[in-house]
Parts: C-alpha cells; sequence; structure tokens
C-alpha cells in the first residue's frame, strides 16, 4: 500500500525527496479537491496526508472519503484550533482553559 500526499510547493517537494510518488503540489482549493478525489480512488493508496491549510478550506468536500486522511502542519506551522470538548466544557462552567 502507498501513501498519497496533498500539499503546497515545499511539502510536495520534502514528500518526493523521501521517495514517495503519489504526490501532488496544488496552489487552490479546485487543485487539492480534483487531486484528493484521484488519491481515493486509487486502490493502491493507503492513507492521504494533507497540510492542516488546505485540509481546513476544502473540508466540507472531504469529508466523505473513505480513506484515511492525516493534517500535517506546513510551513508556517500548525493551526490553532479551538477543542470542541474544551470550548464546550468552558461554556458550561465559565472557565477559561488552555
Amino acid at each position: 500500500m502507498k501513501i498519497g500526499v496533498v500539499g503546497d510547493r515545499e511539502t510536495a517537494i520534502g514528500f518526493r525527496l523521501a521517495g514517495l510518488t503519489d504526490v501532488y503540489e496544488v496552489e487552490n482549493d479546485e487543485e487539492a479537491v480534483k487531486a484528493i478525489n484521484e488519491l481515493a480512488n486509487n486502490e493502491n493508496i493507503a492513507f492521504i496526508i494533507i497540510t492542516e491549510r488546505i485540509a481546513e478550506s476544502i473540508k466540507d468536500k472531504i469529508k466523505n472519503i473513505d480513506k484515511v486522511i492525516v493534517e500535517i502542519p506546513d510551513k508556517h506551522g500548525k493551526l490553532e484550533r479551538v477543542d470542541p470538548v474544551k470550548e464546550l466544557i468552558r461554556k458550561a462552567i465559565g472557565v477559561s482553559m488552555k
């Protein structure tokens, strides 16, 4: 089984240097959705690696993909996301949590 990658230029170059061949360098959401769909339809692909920023921008279009999708930070670093469980607890008890 193989690994597929969808990412920006730098991410794609890094994975190609590591020896992966099913790597898609994308510049916009349309290219990203097309790449994800191609990887999802490839029976040799076990899971797909995608950068967090790209995944965030197309999350509604990839939520029904049957492959395991792993999000990784890009060159800009990790995205700051709100943990939904922490947010519910914070609202319920009125305490700020970090």
